[in-house]
């Protein structure tokens, strides 16, 4: 029972009460009586005070207010961009579903890459551009840098891709010819003069001295503050060195040997950066050395920062995540069996005697409980208690495979192409859509810088100046019919129309090596037409051991037969 109150509201005495001032009444101005306000009246016209999404309090009226930003729910969720990329990272790991989607995402349209032969018009100024990069991608491992780059650009929704060149300058004397000579007013001045072969000792000097990007690395974005601008596509980029990083250059500072070959491998500009306390600037020009390049998941240009492929389907991912929780809570609230031994008309006695009895037994396997009367055992568990979540697994697996773009089919490698033929379609036009993204990326901002540093530069017919870069293309994607695509390409190359690389390519052989091996077995036993070659010649043999010998008459005689010799061509003639 509510305790009452002891306390009593204070009178106040007529007597005491003193006017201190009235209200003058002003002209033109009526009063009447106040209205009493009905319930319902009164309802409509209470304020409550509620939270606004860019802070303090903001007054909503009262009722049945609804706003998807201030639900439970979406309170739950992470509200910062790193607490957000905190839970990416948990569900990639931990959910298979997000896990395999995000593998797939990545590896499928990866799935084998190639540097493409130059346009030019100088074959050998091609070839030398493509050897070049092909060197570089072995170097600084192209393919795997681009794995890197996809996962993080699905998983995240953005990716900072810095570009690292650590090679050396090349002298004014290599292309050059320093003259001093006595100018106006007897003072000495250099003049530089231009060899004539200037472009071949350039070449010469950067084939042994220049290998392109020295290294390719993903920026962590917790690192990284970028600022941007309306009006321009130029950012603001900035690394925030991390504690790690500080405290290697420190050490190195005071002359620690691993600290200074680690700080000795890092930019200097880094270093001098973090000596000084402040943030690394980062260049975002490809043509004036190391530089970062931003990619975002975006379909406007005015969104900040880009967006992750978790990002629809999170608010799903923690309703799942608190189904999983409820199921666990249960089974270990019920890990250990309750039992219930009961029997019918026990005194106080009795069941005293019966629990000594269950502890024995339940202590020894092989204890017997003896009774004159019927002892009822029932044990409780979890499966009795388990949440029945069967419906609510299928409804959010069916919304997570349409946030994550995939099929069941295709998360499980089951299913036939017939099936998810259109499912699997759309995906292979998203998946092209990245390829081409990638080819941009690396053509325009790799490539081609290093291949104009290189010289290798041609004048077109308008006169401007053309770099010669190779090509990035992807060899096809495994998510059609093998068969339809195979009969088509073989049917072309019948027709001349398409070259056998390619077929090898998509069988996984590599074409110069079987080119290698073909060579190798020609005119051999191993070779295809050899039999061909062998049966012609014995055909050849019979028939002029037929002509030159008595065979034919030999085995007509082995065989009981009469042998008659054919006419010469000129006996018996008109003539």
């Amino acid at each position: 029972m509510a305790k009452q109150s002891n306390q009593q509201t204070p009178t106040i005495d007529e007597e005491e009460v003193k006017v201190v001032s009235k209200v003058k009444p002003r002209a033109k101005v009526k009063t009447q009586p106040a209205k009493k306000l009905t319930p319902n009246e009164m309802k409509s016209r209470i304020k409550v005070a509620m939270t606004s999404s860019t802070g303090g309090t903001a007054l909503g009226g009262g009722g049945n207010f609804y706003s998807p930003e201030l639900s439970t729910d979406f309170l739950e969720l992470p509200q910062s961009q790193d607490e957000q990329r905190n839970y990416f990272r948990f569900f990639y790991r931990t959910d298979p579903f997000v896990g395999q989607a995000i593998d797939l995402h990545t590896e499928l349209p990866l799935s084998k890459i190639r540097l493409g032969m130059p346009k030019a018009k100088d074959s050998d100024l091609a070839r030398k551009a493509l050897n070049f990069c092909e060197k570089w991608a072995k170097r600084v491992g192209l393919l795997h840098r681009l794995i890197e780059i996809v996962h993080e650009y699905n998983l995240l929704g953005e990716v900072f891709v810095f570009c690292e060149d650590n090679n050396p300058d090349m002298p004014r004397e290599i292309t050059h010819k320093k003259k001093i000579t006595l100018g106006a007013n007897n003072q000495v001045e250099e003049i530089w003069e231009e060899y004539e072969d200037s472009a071949e000792k350039a070449y010469e000097w950067m084939k042994k001295n220049y290998k392109g990007w020295t290294a390719l690395r993903i920026l962590p974005p917790e690192q990284v503050h970028m600022e941007s601008f309306p009006f321009t596509d130029q950012k603001m980029i900035q690394l925030i060195p991390d504690s790690k990083t500080k405290d290697v250059v420190e050490r190195a500072g005071m002359d620690d040997p691993e600290a200074l070959r680690i700080a000795q491998s890092m930019p200097p500009d880094v270093v001098s950066a973090i000596r000084e306390g402040r943030n690394i600037p980062l260049n975002s020009d490809p043509n004036l050395g190391s530089f970062v390049f931003y990619m975002a998941r975006k379909k406007s240009q005015y969104e900040p920062r880009g967006h992750s492929v978790l990002e629809r389907c999170l608010r799903i991912l923690v309703f799942r995540d608190k189904l999983r929780q409820a199921q666990t809570s249960i089974a270990s609230r019920h890990l250990t069996p309750i039992r219930l031994v009961y029997a019918e008309d026990m005194d106080a006695m009795d069941v005293e005697a019966l629990r000594d009895q269950v502890d024995l037994a339940l202590q020894d396997p092989d204890y017997s409980i003896i009774s004159n009367f019927q002892v009822n055992w029932e044990e409780m568990g979890a499966d009795s208690r388990l949440l029945d979540l069967s419906s609510e697994y299928d409804m959010t697996d069916r919304q997570l495979y349409a946030g994550l773009g995939v099929t069941e089919s295709l998360l499980s490698g089951e299913g036939a192409y017939s099936g998810d033929r259109i499912h699997l379609e759309v995906i292979n036009t998203r998946y092209m859509l990245m390829r081409e993204i990638l080819q941009e990326m690396v053509e325009e901002n790799m490539l081609k810088p290093m291949c104009e540093r290189m010289g290798f530069v041609e004048i077109d017919d308008d006169g401007e100046e053309v770099v010669v870069h190779p090509t990035l293309s992807f060899t096809r994607l495994g998510l059609r019919d093998n068969q339809d695509t195979f009969d088509a390409l073989f049917n072309l190359y019948q027709k001349g129309s398409l070259d056998i690389d390619v077929i090898l390519e998509l069988l996984n052989i590599d074409s110069e090596t079987t080119k290698a091996k073909l060579k190798r077995d020609a005119l051999t036993f191993n070779d295809s037409t050899f039999n061909e070659v062998l049966r012609g010649i014995y055909g050849e043999a019979g028939r002029m051991l037929a002509e030159n010998s008595d065979a034919v008459e030999t085995i007509a005689k082995n065989i009981g037969l009469k042998y008659v010799k054919p006419k010469p061509e000129g006996d018996g003639g008109r003539f």
